[in-house]
């Protein structure tokens, strides 16, 4: 029995990558990010759609994510863009990834593992601007740069940074975004003048390729890895974002119906309590399926063309609503828990989230997924 189901448009993705790339200047290449499984939308079918569509590559989490896609019989360029284990190397190469690295020691694995497989190895330098995750710090990149030139088994394709503030449109985050901007600026020109520039030079997100769109889409830099807007949320709007649709929509179905007595308390720690007569649906789905519990006596669902508010704590596997003002709600009676009438960005607003921090969790705790 299906608890609840994730619905993938892959039509309406493939109109988002459109979209975006319509918007792009000439020459900017898209890195689809599809890691998570694809920000549970489905990394098999998603990636068939970039390749279909024209998208130049595609960026994982795990070596596991790339074999998937591998499998999938897709053959777009993949780039992990978390630091790869020691152990994994022979994997991703065997896999064709293309491996973002940090350091020389592990460049100098990554070169030993190709030669022993008689292969060249391609990497991307990860810089850190000033996020403090991954990558070297960009005042030490230039001789990491110089280091990797006398590696035999090794191609640097690329050169990327992460935006840490670019979803924020205040005074101070934008003006951390321009500062890592004219970091990363400073390092590029630095790799021209000495003749060691990358094929591919990317720092744009997706909040920063909208925010910021023509400091990331020109000059040096050439690609623009997007994920959140891709999936159908902008989480930065400007008038051509409009066009952007949601691809998932999330269902259940009621699974009980109770009458509520008014003083009757509603699930865990008594907070919520009947002011009166009241009808409440029970739906198989909770935190344990990436429902966040913030939206305890503050979210809402759609059900038969209405809204019907969560009420009570919600538990590991189960959410109450109030349908005491909607007719005709049966067991199995479907409820839409985000999409085309409630979209993931409300939602998520109303519980305090950003839309990935929703959306990633609920899709990925669907018992089913199905691809319209």
């Amino acid at each position: 029995m299906s608890y609840s189901l994730a619905k993938i448009n892959l039509t309406a993705l493939a109109h988002n990558i459109e979209t975006v790339r319509a918007r792009l200047p000439r020459g900017v290449k898209i890195l689809f990010a599809v890691k998570s499984d694809a920000y549970g939308h489905g990394i098999e079918e998603v990636s068939r759609v970039a390749q279909e569509m024209g998208v130049s590559y595609l960026g994982t989490s795990t070596v596991e994510e790339g074999a998937r896609i591998r499998n999938a019989g897709v053959n777009l360029p993949i780039l992990l863009l978390n630091p790869v284990f020691l152990s994994e190397i022979e994997v991703a190469l065997d896999l064709d990834i293309t491996l973002s690295i940090s350091n020389l020691a592990v460049a100098k694995a990554i070169s030993q593992g190709a030669e022993g497989k008689g292969k060249v190895a391609r990497v991307q330098v990860d810089v850190d601007t000033g996020m403090q995750r991954f990558g070297i710090a960009s005042e030490e990149a230039f001789p990491l740069f110089e280091g990797l030139r006398d590696l035999p088994c090794l191609r640097v394709e690329g050169l990327l940074s992460h935006l840490a503030t670019a979803v924020s449109g205040s005074p101070e985050d934008r003006d951390y975004t321009n500062t890592q901007l004219s970091r990363f600026e400073a390092l590029l020109n630095d790799l021209r003048d000495h003749d060691l520039l990358p094929l591919l030079r990317h720092i744009g997100n997706s909040a920063g390729t909208i925010r910021h769109e023509e400091r990331v889409t020109t000059g040096d830099l050439n690609i623009v890895r997007l994920g959140t807007l891709l999936y159908g949320y902008p989480e930065v709007t400007r008038p051509w974002t409009e066009a952007i649709e949601p691809v998932a929509t999330l269902t259940t179905r009621v699974v009980a119906l109770r009458e509520l007595a008014p003083g009757d308390y509603v699930g865990y720690c008594r907070t919520y309590r009947a002011s009166r007569a009241q009808q409440i649906a029970i739906l198989p789905i909770g935190y344990g399926t990436g429902i966040p519990p913030q939206l305890a006596n503050r979210g809402k669902v759609a059900v038969k063309g209405r809204y019907a508010p969560v009420i009570g704590t919600i538990g590991l596997n189960h959410t109450a609503i109030d349908i005491t003002e909607i007719e005709g709600i049966v067991l199995g009676e479907e409820v839409e828990v985000f999409g085309p009438r409630l979209p993931a960005d409300r939602l998520a607003k109303t519980a305090g989230l950003a839309v990935c921090e929703l959306l990633v969790p609920a899709l990925q705790g669907a018992t089913d997924r199905t691809f319209v």
